[in-house]
């Protein structure tokens, strides 16, 4: 366990930035859907008039996680809500990619799935270890 304590406590803060910024991108498709069709489903969300506002707000919602993530890393004390917000969202959207594997337009979303999956694998971790539970819930040494 000390291994682990060990590994998130100099890994937290990059992994946070980092999965924070790519946790971001999906606001390109509160701005402008079809590039964001382009780069974050390689051109193959299918998308109607009724379901853009969905979609925008998807974006608004996805990248206000993503910069709470960013913010969490240099302000410690909204870390575990951030945590636990994006992980439940993210353990979700890996939920809906492989219950819906069989579909075609699943392959739209491979890229979030692999990120989501990443990160949720990490955040797993990240409650497992001392650092992911609160003082309270830890037997003081």
């Amino acid at each position: 366990m000390k291994r682990l304590d060990h590994l998130l406590a100099v890994t937290l803060r990059p992994f946070l930035i980092i999965g924070g910024i790519g946790t971001t991108l999906p606001l390109l498709a509160a701005i402008d859907l079809s590039a964001a069709n382009r780069v974050l489903f390689a051109g193959l969300l299918d998308y109607t008039a009724s379901s853009v506002p969905a979609l925008r707000h998807w974006g608004v919602m996805v990248g206000g996680i993503g910069i709470l993530m960013v913010v969490s890393a240099f302000r410690p004390w909204i870390r575990f809500d951030t945590m636990v917000f994006s992980g439940v969202e993210k353990a979700f959207m890996v939920f809906l990619f492989i219950s819906n594997s069989d579909e075609t337009w699943s392959r739209a979303y491979l890229g979030a799935f692999l990120l989501d999956l990443t990160i949720v694998t990490y955040t797993l971790f990240y409650f497992v270890s001392k650092l992911g539970r609160s003082h309270r819930w830890v037997e003081q040494d």
